[in-house]
């Protein structure tokens, strides 16, 4: 550790995470299981949860908060149904999030699923994202719209996830400093500062995490173990009354530097091998990222109307040497967003009607060349490659009657990707050229209001294009982008029950079927192992069912179950001489059980967490599999004990209790085998946050 960061984390700033309801069974004060208005803004209007006709979920409070080492994503979704994360201990790729299967085949980032983050996409235009700059330690409140949400988002098909920073304490002040540290080279420190006063409220955190992982390094290299990862964020709020509405403004910054230790075949896999991949350790893969970003926002009353209107620019830097090339990035993108809204009616049964238009772009400098012991060699791909897309949006929700309640959106979209090749010779044709990609998408619910229990049904179109990475990179090496690759399209039909029973538990039951066409689907090629390419799929076909509940079995004693079922199957899909109809997708667990028993006197609280997968498979032809495990994983400590003018709350965890032996991920479809990444064996960490706060009244 710098003696910078040392001194960021002795300045002791703090804030304090949101109040609110995890989903649907927590009102914005506790742990009490009710159902009383909880609302969501994942829909772009505000919705109470009980009344959607879309499968949505919540996270906040306790789930979310305490006791969490606050460095994995995985921490802030574990427990919502449908979402499912494959946590790689590898930052140079991150986590892989999923929804509904929709982007678990995902080999770096998120794919096919709408992400934003305070306010600001993370997803650019052409559907990729990366969460490297999320702050994990300062979220407040994480929102999930399970299925597809394209007729509001555009380019995604599996769904949203909205994540929001804790908001800026409503007193004068806070001061908050966290140090957690653990197993496996672990230690994160945090320092956040909140506070209102005159109508302004502000929210500043700076974090620095170090984990050195657990991959072993098996050559000489001097990197040891070889899955270190650095990482600073900063990350800042500010809002304000202005102009008879809410002004406010987020900023962000992420310094990544992260080694990339590879998968390994079944071989070493199995014989519980846990070193880096040999060939990526010689070609010293990492990740160094730089990045910026800023956005500003106000909502408000307008000319007898609900306004939003909104803007957002990002910067990112990226020096990428992955095991055959050295990918050289330099990104830059915005958007802007204008929305007017009107609500009629009143009370729980008001009327409503939004429509707006979005603008958004996405511009790469891309140099590729070739790897040589992690030193760029020679340039093999020099283009300049933007995105540039437009949208039309409109969304309405309807009662009908005392109990039923339809809501329906509609979008339009057009892309349009164009590379200028610069490396262009004698032997090297130019192979600059555009794409031009768009689609209409259509969403329509209804909502039977029957008391303590509701019911909904909806049908929704989706579309995902293709990144600008997936259609640059062609097995011939060849520039610009693949002719061949098409947008995935398909249509969605989902039904649910949910609702309380008594007033000691709630549920959420939801059904869904998937069709797909042209579904995109990774490969590696014999000559450019680690690199991954894109193909279609003839059509596809994604159904399950989730159900979640929520118990308070005594005031001291609360369980939450959530349980997941995917069956994702080609219907219609050759490569070569090669058939795969009827094959399971790969990368996808059929099989997902989360539950948690939580114990809570005073101050003091203990969770035992056990969480299930099945069996994934790992490439087309189905006959690679990685196998099924049992997590256990055990929390306990105490929230704001007093010690005189501070409030204290220590924590600590055993994860992996059983030292379970597990692939935490699958890489699809890798050359040679190369399917499996292992997960960390038994392990923990302890933590303590202190905080102050000011005894003045905010002004």
């Amino acid at each position: 550790m710098t003696v910078r960061t040392l001194a960021l984390a002795g300045l002791a700033f703090a804030a304090a995470p949101l109040p609110a309801s995890p989903a649907h069974a927590q009102t914005e004060e506790g742990d009490t299981i009710t159902l009383p208005p909880v609302v969501v803004s994942v829909l772009r209007s505000p919705v109470r949860l009980d009344r959607l006709p879309f499968a949505a979920s919540v996270m906040a409070g306790p789930d979310l908060a305490e006791g969490t080492a606050g460095l994995f994503i995985e921490e802030a979704l574990h427990a919502l149904p449908g979402v499912r994360v494959q946590n790689r201990y590898n930052a140079s790729v991150g986590e892989r999030i999923s929804i509904r299967g929709f982007g678990a085949r995902s080999q770096f980032g998120v794919r096919g699923i709408k992400i934003l983050v305070d306010g600001i996409p993370a997803t650019l235009p052409d559907g990729q994202t990366t969460l490297d700059h999320l702050d994990v330690g300062s979220l407040g409140r994480v929102e999930a719209l399970r299925g597809p949400a394209a007729a509001l988002y555009g380019n995604g098909a599996g769904g949203v996830i909205l994540f929001r920073s804790a908001m800026p304490f409503g007193g004068a002040y806070r001061q908050q400093a966290t140090v957690v540290a653990g197993s496996d080279g672990l230690l994160r420190l945090q320092a956040t500062g909140s506070g209102t006063a005159g109508g302004i409220g502000v929210r500043a955190s700076v974090a620095r995490s170090v984990f050195d992982g657990f991959r072993d390094n098996v050559s000489d290299s001097g990197e040891d173990p070889y899955s270190r990862a650095e990482r600073t964020t900063v990350n800042a709020a500010l809002t304000s009354a202005a102009g008879g509405g809410t002004l406010a403004l987020q900023l962000s910054g992420l310094d990544l530097d992260a080694l990339n230790p590879g998968s390994l075949p079944a071989d070493l896999f199995e014989e519980g091998s846990n070193q880096a991949w040999g060939f990526n350790v010689a070609r010293k893969t990492r990740k160094d990222v730089r990045q910026g970003q800023a956005g500003v926002s106000w909502s408000g009353p307008l000319g007898g109307l609900d306004g939003v209107f909104s803007v957002y620019g990002v910067r990112r830097e990226l020096d990428n040497p992955i095991p055959t090339r050295v990918i050289d990035l330099k990104r830059s993108g915005g958007g802007v967003r204008a929305a007017l809204g009107r609500e009629w009616g009143g009370g729980d049964r008001a009327g409503r009607v939004d429509f707006g238009v979005e603008g958004e772009f996405q511009g790469d400098d891309r140099r590729n060349y070739a790897n040589q012991g992690g030193e760029a060699g020679d340039l093999q791909v020099d283009q300049q490659e933007n995105v540039r897309a437009m949208a039309v949006f409109g969304q309405f929700r309807l009662p009908l009657g005392t109990r039923l309640e339809t809501m329906g959106a509609l979008r339009v979209d057009r892309f349009n990707f164009s590379a200028d090749d610069r490396l262009v010779g004698t032997d090297n044709p130019d192979d600059s050229g555009d794409r031009a990609m768009g689609g209409i998408s259509p969403s329509f619910g209804l909502h039977l209001d029957l008391g303590d229990h509701g019911v909904f049904a909806s049908v929704a179109r989706s579309f995902e294009t293709p990144t600008t990475t997936e259609l640059a990179n062609q097995p011939d090496r060849a520039g610009g982008f693949n002719p061949g690759l098409e947008p995935q399209r398909g249509w969605t039909l989902e039904g649910g029950l949910r609702g309380t029973l008594g007033n000691r538990a709630a549920y959420d039951i939801t059904v869904f079927n998937t069709t797909l066409t042209n579904q995109l689907v990774p490969f590696e090629v014999p000559d450019a192992p680690g690199r991954t390419f894109y193909r279609n799929a003839g059509g596809s076909r994604v159904r399950g069912f989730e159900f979640f509940t929520r118990t308070e079995l005594s005031s001291l004693l609360t369980a939450r179950l959530a349980y997941g079922y995917v069956d994702a199957r080609f219907n219609e899909f050759t490569v070569g001489d090669d058939t795969f109809d009827g094959n399971r997708v790969p990368g996808l667990a059929p099989h997902r059980l989360e539950g948690a028993l939580r114990m809570g006197r005073g101050v003091w609280y203990g969770e035992v967490r056990v969480e299930t997968r099945g069996e994934v498979p790992a490439n087309d032809a189905n006959d690679a599999n990685a196998d099924a495990f049992t997590l256990v994983e055990l929390r306990f400590g105490a929230t704001g004990v007093r010690a005189g003018n501070l409030r204290l709350s220590p924590f600590a965890a055993v994860t992996n209790v059983t030292d379970a032996r597990y692939a935490s991920s699958v890489v699809v479809n890798a050359f040679g085998g190369r399917y499996f990444e292992p997960g960390p064996g038994r392990g923990g960490y302890v933590g303590l946050s202190l905080t102050w706060e000011s005894a003045s009244e905010p002004r």
